[in-house]
């Protein structure tokens, strides 16, 4: 200790760890560095005996868990010595592991972007963080050669014999097999200035390169990354995993809130909140639909109606949820008696007390037709052949043919339970009590109460929603928009963790231990990767439920609030029979609209609205409400919406100006952007047909990667959300008094 660190021991009046105060009856300590032992700060006693040293030395690959992962099971098992641990999604797929004190981490997960994104954004906001580069690269026209991701001729190098090629491969020799795509002529010519300036001599030279700067690229940007974060929110990504835990474990810091959880004693009280989980909505309630209007000069025909295709997002819908009140502990059942006196239209929305309903709901038939498109109160089921309408059964039957010779049936369809919007019954339905309130409010009718959960809640989240906000509103790169948007996002899903589905796997390199494992009683399966490695999986003897799922069971029910108010507090008053809703899929809607000019209408009513996305000569652009949580945009940004075609949840194209929006879920990326068109998507509803595509995609088997190509369904019209009329375009939910008529 030198005077000077003396001095400011003394003066020292909070913690340099907790940054809380020191008070009378804490003991205030000095803290040094456990490796070089200089002084860093006053702490309190129990935070300095808390703040050790970790054992592990973290190790990152970028996307371990989908690709290099594979590559390092091969050898782990050779290291008898050494205990190898994993946190496991599965069998062959690991969060991280660890190979005595190396802990193997997939930078991706936290980071949530590819290595390419993250080194371009860096390089445009702040050259001058790729200090390991610079350090490595003193060179100018070096450096800046290596400010991108490297380019890689990876189906070609496939002999070790080619690493002597004395020369840069041909161009072609650059087809890119999982992406079925040729390299960018820019891209190729990079690769020749990196072969040139800095004088390679074979193709080994050229892939010691590429491998040493991808290394030195994610060096940066991780580093880059552990600096902001530190900054902002006073955490090391180094110490966590993903994202999820590293977002949870900064909302707590910043709100410095202490939530109780459900306890043992209380745990009716969990299973109760587990029923009353859904996720967000997303279905197809109308399935095609062309705009008409002024705006559209190409195809506007002035005989006909006026309308607008609108494909309205809402601004961070988690984000405004997390900052409304939610529960923070002291759950318990109202007795019979309070259950019997209590109201939930008197309990306000901001009330240091929140509610857990199970209630009987009743669908009166004169609301049907009105709540058709997006009925209020979803529940997840699944549906029975009886429930489809003639028309998907006699379109199963088509695109499903039975193998059996003479069957006239369709194969057996798989029915799994799906989150549904009904006109039907609810029965011991659970659900928030602002949900419940608005529901009535809307026309539902209550018929009785079963149960009633009480808690304590406050909108502890709001200052880190807001942090989080105010960051992104001024974030310049497309990560960091992205980033903190995900912070907000990521709190909710560990909320939502369902530690149920944790699996127990154990990689093994002793055969001693595998007898061992494979003798017990929860022992399920073993697969023998290779003659050094074993992995083994058991059940969970022991589930230990930590995590606030009544925090995220209300997120996903007051998310649900939001949207179901936009459409119904403002939609359908300001256009009543004149607009159809098309899709919706959890925070966004796609209208299809009547009206002379839906942009007129918006600006009537621009506090609703973010119109920050438009173009700064369009009339409506205005970055008043840029990003605010809970306000709509539009998602093409002012360019008016062609066609849209639904076929089912997730799978979707609508056209505007020269762009083809599509979405097909299970397919990948590149097979939709460049082998399917939107008049793929018309036809499959016009001529009732399935759409095949091949897509490559790596897999791993025993952890050895290999390609493979599969031949998918890439589009389908058969859709089991909705009741789909003759005319194969519109839909009923289930339960429209309409369907028992047909």
């Amino acid at each position: 200790m030198t005077p000077e660190n003396e001095q400011k021991f003394k003066a020292s009046t909070h913690c340099h760890i907790c940054n809380s105060p020191f008070e009378q009856t804490s003991t205030k300590v000095r803290n040094h560095s456990q490796i070089t032992g200089k002084y860093r700060g006053a702490a309190h006693n129990s935070c300095n005996l808390n703040y050790q040293h970790p054992d592990y030395i973290p190790v990152y690959f970028h996307n371990l868990r989908g690709f290099d992962s594979h590559l390092l099971m091969q050898g782990v098992g050779l290291y008898k010595g050494k205990r190898i641990n994993c946190i496991p999604n599965n069998m062959e797929r690991y969060v991280s592991f660890s190979l005595g004190s190396l802990r193997f981490v997939d930078s991706y997960q936290c980071l949530q972007s590819s290595l390419s994104n993250l080194v371009n954004d860096l390089a445009k906001e702040d050259p001058s963080q790729f200090k390991a580069l610079i350090k490595e690269f003193p060179s100018d026209r070096q450096r800046s050669l290596l400010l991108r991701k490297g380019v890689y001729p990876y189906t070609y190098m496939d002999k070790k014999e080619k690493f002597s090629m004395n020369c840069l491969p041909p161009k072609d020799a650059f087809y890119n097999d999982l992406t079925k795509s040729h390299l960018a002529d820019e891209d190729y010519e990079h690769a020749k200035m990196v072969w040139d300036t800095f004088e390679i001599e074979d193709m080994g030279s050229y892939h010691d390169l590429y491998l040493k700067s991808d290394v030195l690229l994610l060096n940066c940007v991780f580093e880059r990354f552990r600096d902001q974060f530190m900054e902002i929110y006073g955490l090391d990504p180094a110490h966590f995993y993903t994202c999820p835990g590293l977002a949870w474990s900064a909302a707590l810091k910043v709100a410095k809130c202490k939530l109780e959880l459900i306890t043992e004693d209380n745990a009716e009280a969990y299973l109760f909140i587990e029923s009353g989980l859904r996720g967000g909505i997303s279905q197809i309630s109308n399935r095609l639909a062309t705009a008409n209007n002024e705006y559209l000069d190409n195809t506007y025909d002035s005989e006909r109606d006026s309308s607008y295709l609108l494909y309205q997002d809402c601004n961070n819908l988690y984000g405004l949820a997390l900052s409304i009140p939610l529960p923070t502990g002291e759950f318990k059942f109202l007795s019979e008696e309070e259950r019997i006196n209590f109201n939930v239209l008197d309990v306000g929305k901001c009330s240091d007390k929140g509610y857990v309903l199970e209630v009987d709901l009743d669908y009166p038939k004169k609301l049907h037709d009105l709540h058709s498109d997006y009925p209020l109160a979803p529940e997840t089921k699944s549906v029975s052949d009886d429930m489809l309408s003639p028309y998907s059964r006699n379109l199963w039957t088509k695109l499903n043919p039975s193998k059996r010779k003479g069957c006239v049936k369709g194969r057996s369809r798989i029915k799994t339970n799906k989150l549904l919007c009904t006109l039907e019954n609810k029965r011991r339905y659970v659900c928030h009590y602002r949900n419940l309130q608005l529901y009535l409010q809307l026309g539902m009718e209550l018929k009785k109460v079963h149960q009633v959960l009480e808690f304590s809640q406050s909108p502890f989240l709001k200052e880190y929603i807001d942090l989080n906000t105010q960051r992104r509103k001024s974030a310049k790169g497309d990560f960091e928009k992205s980033f903190y948007k995900l912070m907000n996002n990521a709190v909710f899903g560990k909320t939502m963790e369902n530690v149920r589905k944790r699996v127990d796997v154990q990689l093994i390199h002793s055969k001693r231990k595998v007898l061992k494992q494979v003798a017990k009683s929860s022992f399920v399966r073993c697969e023998i990767f290779n003659k050094d490695l074993v992995g083994v999986q058991c059940k969970k003897t022991v589930l230990k439920f930590n995590k606030p799922i009544a925090i995220g069971m209300s997120v996903l029910e007051l998310s649900k609030c939001v949207m179901y108010n936009h459409h119904y507090h403002y939609v359908i008053p300001k256009y009543g029979k004149d607009v159809k809703l098309m899709m919706t899929d959890t925070d966004s809607f796609l209208y299809h609209v009547k009206t002379k000019d839906v942009y007129a209408d918006m600006e009537k009513d621009k506090h609703l609205f973010d119109f920050s996305n438009y173009s700064r000569d369009h009339f409506l652009f205005d970055n008043t409400n840029a990003k605010k949580p809970g306000l709509f945009k539009d998602e093409t940004g002012g360019v008016p919406i062609e066609q849209f075609v639904g076929l089912r949840s997730k799978m979707y194209s609508l056209t505007y100006g020269d762009v083809e929006q599509k979405r097909a879920k299970g397919i990948v990326k590149s097979v939709v952007r460049r082998e399917l068109k939107h008049s793929n998507y018309v036809r499959c509803i016009l001529d009732q047909k399935n759409i095949r595509r091949k897509q490559n995609l790596i897999q791993s088997r025993k952890h050895h990667l290999q390609m493979v190509t599969v031949n998918k369904v890439a589009l389908s019209a058969f859709d089991d959300k909705r009741y789909v009329m003759a005319n194969g375009v519109d839909t009923l939910a289930f339960g429209h008094y309409r369907i028992s008529a047909e």
